[in-house]
């Protein structure tokens, strides 16, 4: 073996290592945690202890078949479900739409960021899905900001903003609900929009979707 080989073989053993602690980080396109798109059923009782672990359903559309990592732990749960034997999402932190959450990018994004602050994180405006269907609020496009992510990676994080009325459970003032009715329906809206904005949205959902085309074999 040459020392070029040796050396990459080292380098992806440190990697691998690393990427097996948990360090509370999601990196878009590779992992939560040390969870990837490779991670095993029986891999999450090694990474978090069988006590930590429970097999249980994750509500979301629809009730899915889920593992349940820390579920007893609001800022920490995770919802991993699965694709036959393979990693389909996670779920993070799903129990709350307003943190606190210890999960994070090294970004800055995470549960409770208002839509201000992911709009400076990207360092431009982004697109948002509109609302009143399923997948409302729905980061759709960083349109090349900081953000954006690679397209051909296996990963990729899915950020879900909703009004602050909405995730507050308190009924909309007359202002609020004019400012949601301009947002309604299946399409796309700037980050930057006077309504959007004037509605305070934050980051209510993160999800880890493993479906790219890097995941294939």
């Amino acid at each position: 073996m040459s020392n070029v080989a040796r050396w990459m073989m080292l380098l992806s053993l440190v990697t691998a290592s690393a990427a097996a602690e948990n360090d509370w980080l999601i990196v878009p396109g590779q992992r939560v945690g040390p969870i990837t798109a490779k991670t095993t059923r029986s891999e999450l009782d090694e990474m978090f202890g069988k006590e930590n672990v429970q097999d249980g359903s994750y509500q979301g559309e629809d009730l899915d078949a889920a593992t349940i990592v820390y579920g007893n732990d609001q800022s920490a749960a995770l919802a991993v479900t699965w694709d036959s034997e393979h990693v389909s999402r996670v779920h993070i932190c799903f129990t709350t739409q307003t943190g606190p959450c210890r999960w994070r990018t090294a970004s800055g994004i995470r549960i409770g960021l208002p839509i201000r602050e992911l709009q400076k994180l990207n360092g431009k405006s982004f697109q948002v899905a509109g609302f009143g269907f399923d997948g409302q609020g729905s980061v759709m496009s960083w349109r090349n900001g900081a953000l954006e992510e690679d397209p051909s990676a296996c990963g990729q994080l899915l950020v879900q903003l909703l009004p602050a009325a909405q995730i507050e459970g308190r009924a909309m003032s007359k202002e609020e609900a004019s400012d949601l009715k301009m947002l309604q329906g299946d399409k796309k809206f700037s980050s930057s929009t006077v309504p959007l904005l004037e509605l305070n949205p934050s980051v209510a959902a993160l999800t880890m979707s493993f479906t790219g085309p890097g995941c294939k074999p």
